[in-house]
């Protein structure tokens, strides 16, 4: 698994997918079965028999193939990931202002130990440059947003990997950020 934060992730992630399809599209029957079972893990592949590889091979496209790489990465879509790595890069720090100290907000260095503890107690998890930090509503007043939003939820509550990458971006424009 490539990690987010890695300068070429998309480039890797796009390189996996060709790769899939390649394996698809080969001659050796068990390469080609194999990544079948892969697409058949979207929901637009579900139905299709366990074992049909023509099925498979005429219906596929690079953007399944993007779909399953971004779910690998622990993304909810292609579009999720793309968004996560555009903010990832270390240029974004315009999610923590001033003042935003006084919540004594949880800071971590691992993505996965603030999904951790957004999991187990809550809040708004978002990223500042490599860290990512929680924050409690008030904290999500001060950037000039409703916490309340129904956005939030579909993002997860989590704008370093959003779960919906629509969502985040309806979210980033009320917040006024600059162009990353």
């Amino acid at each position: 698994m490539t990690t987010h934060q890695d300068p070429d992730v998309l480039a890797a992630c796009r390189a996996r997918a060709r790769r899939l399809l390649r394996q698809l599209r080969s001659d050796e029957s068990a390469d080609a079965v194999a990544a079948a079972e892969r697409f058949r893990t979207l929901r637009s592949f579900a139905g299709v028999p366990a074992g049909d590889l023509e099925a498979v091979r005429a219906r596929v496209q690079l953007k399944h193939a993007l779909a399953i790489v971004a779910e690998e990465e622990g993304f909810a879509s292609w579009a999720a990931l793309t968004c996560a790595r555009k903010h990832a890069d270390g240029s974004d720090r315009s999610w923590y202002v001033r003042g935003m100290d006084v919540w004594l907000n949880r800071w971590f260095v691992r993505y996965d130990e603030a999904r951790a503890s957004l999991e187990e107690q809550g809040g708004y998890l978002l990223p500042y440059a490599s860290h990512f930090f929680i924050c409690p509503p008030d904290a999500i007043r001060l950037l000039g947003l409703d916490p309340d939003d129904p956005d939030w939820q579909r993002a997860g509550y989590d704008l370093a990997r959003p779960a919906d990458a629509e969502a985040f971006e309806r979210l980033r424009a009320r917040r006024k950020m600059p162009a990353a």
